[in-house]
Parts: C-alpha cells; sequence; structure tokens
C-alpha cells in the first residue's frame, strides 16, 4: 500500500514516519518547495517523485495536510487524479468536507483527523466517511503482519461514515484548544508587563498542576509561531459556528480568539 503526501510540515512528517515504521511505503515530491521543506524530506527514507501529479497517480492513498485555506484546492487539483482515497488531514470545516466528497465522491473521500499532539508519541487517528471501515481494516491487517514499532502507539477510530462528523470535532477541538491558548497569551502579556509573570507561573501551577508551566509556555510559543495558521482555521471554526448558530452572542469567545490571533499574526 503507497500512501501519498500533498506538501510537506509537520503533520506529514509524523505521518511519514508512523507508515514507514510499520513497512508501507511513503511517496512526496519536492516540486517547488523551501529548504527547509526539502531537508524534512531528505531525513526520512521516502519516495522522492518529480511532481504532486506523479504522486497523486502512484499512491494509493493520497494525503493532503497544507492548510485550511489550500484545503479545497489541493482536492480538486489532484484528489482527483488518484484512483484510490484521498484523506484531507486539514482543520477544515464541516462544509468544506462535504465540498471535497461532492466532488470526489464518497467511494474516494475520508474525512481524517490527528487528536491530540501531532509530535506525540501516541497517536489518535480519526475517520469518518462511508470508507473508513473498510480503509482502517485494510490498514490494520497490513500493520498486523508487521512488527509494531517500540517507541510509537497508534490509535485508530472510526467515528462514522458520514464525511464531516470528525471536521466537526477538529472544529470544536480547535476552538477549545485555540481559545485557550489565546487567553493564556494574554494573561502574561498583562503579568510582564506588571513584573508579576514569575510569580504568576507559580500560582497558576499551584491553581491547575505541576506541569502548567511547562505545557503552558509551549502554547504560548505556539500560538506565537504559528499565528497565521491559527487565525486560518479559527476562520473554518467560526464558518461552523455560524452555520450552527448565527447570533452573535452564541460564538463570542471564538470570535475573540480569532482578533487575538490577527493581532498576532500582525506583529510578525
Amino acid at each position: 500500500m503507497k500512501f501519498g503526501f500533498i506538501g510537506f510540515g509537520e503533520v506529514s512528517y509524523t505521518l511519514s514516519k508512523m507508515l514507514l515504521s510499520y513497512g508501507f511505503e511513503v511517496l512526496t515530491s519536492t516540486e517547488g518547495r523551501s529548504k527547509k521543506t526539502k531537508e524534512l524530506v531528505k531525513s526520512l527514507n521516502l519516495t522522492v517523485l518529480d511532481s504532486f501529479e506523479d504522486v497523486a497517480h502512484q499512491s494509493d492513498i493520497l494525503i493532503s495536510a497544507n492548510s485550511p485555506q489550500s484545503a479545497l484546492a489541493v482536492a480538486l487539483k489532484y484528489g482527483s487524479l488518484t484512483d484510490g482515497i484521498f484523506l484531507d488531514f486539514n482543520n477544515i470545516s464541516p462544509n468544506t468536507a462535504k465540498q471535497i466528497e461532492n466532488y470526489l465522491t464518497d467511494e474516494h473521500f475520508i474525512d481524517s483527523a490527528i487528536m491530540g499532539r501531532v509530535s506525540s508519541e501516541e497517536l489518535h487517528l480519526y475517520f469518518s466517511g462511508r470508507k473508513a471501515e473498510s480503509f482502517v481494516k485494510s490498514m490494520r491487517d497490513f500493520i498486523s503482519n508487521n512488527e509494531p514499532p517500540s517507541d510509537l502507539k497508534v490509535n485508530i477510530k472510526v467515528v462514522s461514515d458520514e464525511v464531516g462528523d470528525v471536521s466537526k470535532l477538529k472544529i470544536l477541538r480547535s476552538s477549545y484548544t485555540k481559545g485557550v491558548s489565546a487567553l493564556l497569551v494574554e494573561t502574561f502579556e498583562t503579568a510582564e508587563k506588571l513584573g508579576l509573570s514569575e510569580d504568576l507561573w507559580e500560582i497558576l501551577s499551584l491553581t491547575e498542576n505541576r506541569d502548567f508551566e511547562t505545557s503552558a509556555k509551549s502554547r504560548i510559543s505556539s500560538s506565537n509561531k504559528k499565528a497565521k495558521r491559527k487565525y486560518e482555521e479559527l476562520n473554518e471554526v467560526l464558518e461552523f459556528l455560524d452555520d450552527v448558530d448565527n447570533k452573535r452572542k452564541s460564538k463570542i469567545m471564538a470570535l475573540a480568539t480569532r482578533e487575538k490571533f490577527e493581532n498576532l499574526k500582525s506583529r510578525k
């Protein structure tokens, strides 16, 4: 079974390492990519093809892990070139997932997500769609015939046979985690102005847990480094929340979170 990646960032790198460790062949291309991406690809034992069109044609499973804004365009351009299954791991709205399904049909598209930290040694993969069960079964059958890596645990769950259900869970999780991150950034920006950040870390660690400072600093750092991407993902969050309830008062926190990330990205 050949897995192909369109684009190659942190998610693609993590999934590739997992797939390679289980004996799957992984394809990608460095066509038009940055030096950093080329070095990332070179660090793994991947099959590198001349173009992403070649990757799409030769893959049994084609994976998109780019950005929410480019997800639909990638699906339209490359998803139709594969005879196999197309997976989207971007934080897209359920509406975008449905648009991709309408274009590729539920024979070829499965809604997909990594839940939890991408860099964790325990991956939690979620899928939904009519072909999700059969896809997961074929993966498990392949994996069962290969010695699993000792340093990586993979948990796979099929949520439902409906494309869009995994996207709903991704969006709701994204709304929560980014809201917490935005509040942390703002809280410690104020604490630093007051010269009380060290004391606040100590107090909140007592209130939350011993690991709070480490995890919170990681959230703050990620929020600043990836502000533009998080802002784009919040546009997807708000699109989804508008569909559920278009009243402003039902999404005050999400709107404020987007505004915070808009401010953070504008500082760069």
